[in-house]
């Protein structure tokens, strides 16, 4: 066992010693390496960072040009032929790697060579004549060490003359190379079976590719998947796309099913450059869980050709699976393709479909997940069901989750965003919202943001959204939400800047259009508030209240009596029915921007009365700010919680 050896250059000779062993086979990587070794993949790793500072898979591909540089410099076969000699089964990505680490490309090896070899062999006949000539031996050592001193002079301007003529710097040292960000969009895999309902298991093997390389911390950001989806079915480049997202790495692929069989293709992109420079393919039956499998592999090898580290425990989360069972998957897969349609039809489809895959595996939380999902987002964004029923629904949900998973991603951001803004807990919040800022956790639930706008905490809003935007700047919900924390920080101009240097980014994006239509209206941008608005009533089916209520303050400006009249009453239509998306808080702002203060309060003690989710803006709505000093609003305000709120962080 390798774990008795205490001599280092020990250690190191036996590691070689098996890399040996297993030179020509591409996936003796990390995990057989330790396994081998006798070693944990953590252990090891440790141990060669204490001897040489290189991480294990720097190590083993090192150690495999090494042997390249050898086999090349003997000049025993073809670049090609050396590359799947020594473990690599793509001859680009052996190019670029070598060329990374020597600073030329694996074809200039025996130029190189021969140069050298003639400045050593003038070195060896001046060496010679020195001798014959009865030099001393001073003399003639100083002779030797000059020569040999210009050989390697010369070799180095050969290779700065090469790397210089073919327009690249040197090669930095590997090991810092390694360290570099590494960053990732995967696009929609591509349906190439030529069956639409295939679609949803496509989009599937995408999400789920995402999702277990966002496991791996080594890579320093994984777009989303709702940001990679914007670029389904786009004719832009992929240096377009990687300067959009910012990432220096793309993967694309598609998905294929004949009968029983299904196949993977991929190709992963240095973006910057759109090099290609490695692709696979992976193959397995429907019917069995060989899905699993390859998605785990294909987390695994791009981690590798993106040349980052991966802990054992990553490992470890990366190859488990979510469920034995293939029919509760496929549900899962064809719900999640409802839901991500984000209207009530849609929703109204994926929640049997959640429902039986959780029946057919009790275990699977997935689709707990997902059905929680559904429930929030119908009752906090979209109006389709009474708020405190869906939040029921999804607390449900949720809470069964936390007893399959505790620490599974993303549910402990649902379950604060639900005690945020359904049951109003400012207190119960407030220690997760510091914890998001002290780590800055990336995604887009709003318990980062929209918590912090709310209880006044603008200045750190705007320090986590630029986090947030240099993470993915083309999540437009980001924008927004700095823009609002900048106006209430009274930072106007900066708020006025930032929204027209991305409308037009974003415009194609529901939240992102509702929220920016809310802004412009408060940044007195009436023009683009309502340009934006109508984009939306184009777009988008469907109609919550705060549409409604945007429609009744234009049409007031436009002197529209008779508009405003129907709008308002679809408004109390909604109230009357007990709908969702908070009408009579809507009610409340309509009446207060033209400054009837007594229906004001009437709405919004009905608003209060029902427990509506808007309910949250009362301390910092804008168009509230005038009626702060009323008893009214005090009472309000020391009701909805924010009084004791205030006091809770004054003693903090």
């Amino acid at each position: 066992m390798l774990n008795d050896d205490r001599s280092e250059g020990k250690f190191i000779q036996k590691l070689i010693i098996l890399l040996d062993a297993n030179l020509e086979d591409e996936n003796f990587g990390v995990t057989e390496l330790a396994r081998e070794a006798g070693l944990s993949r953590s252990q090891l790793h440790r141990r060669l960072k204490a001897i040489n500072g290189k991480s294990t898979s720097l190590f083993i591909r090192e150690y495999r040009l090494s042997r390249a540089l050898e086999l090349l410099q003997g000049n025993v076969a073809t670049v090609s032929e050396i590359a799947y000699k020594v473990g690599f089964r793509s001859a680009t990505y052996f190019n670029s790697s070598f060329k990374k680490l020597y600073g030329y490309p694996p074809g200039e090896v025996k130029r190189r060579k021969s140069v050298t070899t003639e400045l050593a062999k003038q070195a060896e006949v001046s060496d010679t004549q020195n001798k014959v000539s009865g030099k001393s031996g001073k003399s003639a050592g100083k002779t030797r060490v000059i020569l040999v001193a210009a050989v390697l002079v010369l070799a180095l301007m050969a290779t700065i003359i090469f790397t210089l003529r073919n327009g690249n710097k040197l090669s930095p040292d590997s090991s810092i190379s390694a360290n570099l960000d590494k960053s990732i969009a995967v696009l929609p895999f591509k349906n190439y079976s030529g069956d639409p309902s295939l679609d949803p298991f496509c989009d599937g093997m995408t999400d789920e590719v995402i999702s277990r390389l966002t496991k791996i911390k080594s890579i320093s950001k994984v777009i989303s998947r709702t940001s990679a989806f914007n670029y389904k079915d786009t004719d832009k480049s992929m240096p377009e796309i990687a300067a959009e997202l910012q990432v220096t790495h793309i993967l694309e692929g598609n998905f294929q099913k004949s009968g029983n069989k299904i196949k993977v293709n991929l190709q992963l992109i240095n973006a910057q450059m759109d090099d290609h420079f490695w692709s696979d393919e992976y193959s397995g039956d429907w019917d069995s869980n060989d899905i699993f499998k390859i998605q785990a592999a294909v987390a695994e090898n791009v981690a590798k050709h993106m040349e980052v580290e991966v802990a054992e425990e990553e490992t470890i989360s990366i190859q488990k699976r979510p469920t034995e069972n293939n029919e509760a998957y496929r549900n899962y897969l064809l719900a999640q393709s409802q839901k991500y349609k984000d209207n009530e039809q849609s929703f109204a489809n994926a929640i049997p479909l959640y429902e039986k895959a959780i029946k057919l595996d009790s275990g699977f939380i997935e689709p707990y997940i997902g059905l929680a999902d559904v429930w929030i987002s119908g009752g906090l964004v979209w109006g389709i069901y009474p708020e405190q029923e869906a939040w029921a629904n999804a607390k449900k949900a949720l809470e069964k989750a936390r007893d399959i998973d505790e620490n599974y991603a993303g549910l402990k951001d649902m379950l604060y965003t639900g005690y945020f803004y359904y049951d109003w807990d400012f207190m119960g919040v407030e220690p997760y919202f510091q914890y998001r800022l002290e780590k800055h956790v990336f995604d887009r639930t709003p318990v980062g943001a929209d918590f912090g706008i709310k209880t006044g905490r603008y200045e750190e809003v705007i320090m986590n959204m630029n986090k947030s935007i240099a993470q993915d700047p083309s999540v437009g919900i980001f924008y927004t939400f700095k823009g609002m924390a900048l106006l209430l920080a009274g930072k106007k101009q900066q708020a006025v800047a930032l929204m027209e240097n991305n409308i037009p980014l974003h415009s194609d994006n529901w939240w992102y259009l509702r929220e920016s239509t809310k802004l412009l209206y408060y940044l007195g941008d009436f023009a683009k508030s309502k340009e934006q608005l109508i984009k939306i009533r184009r777009n988008f089916p469907d109609y919550p209240p705060i549409l409604m209520w945007f429609n009744a303050v234009y049409a007031q400006m436009d002197g529209d009596a008779g508009q405003v009249a129907k709008y308002l009453q679809e408004l109390q239509n909604e109230y009357q029915k007990g709908s969702s998306g908070s009408p009579a808080w809507f009610l409340a702002l309509y009446y207060c921007s033209i400054k009837d203060y007594d229906q004001t309060f009437n709405w919004l003690q009905k608003s209060y009365e029902n427990h509506d989710v808007e309910m949250t803006w009362l301390k910092e709505e804008p168009l509230l700010q005038p009626l702060k000093s009323d008893p009214r609003y005090i009472e309000l305000y020391r009701q909805v919680g924010f009084s004791k709120f205030d006091k809770y962080l004054a003693k903090k």
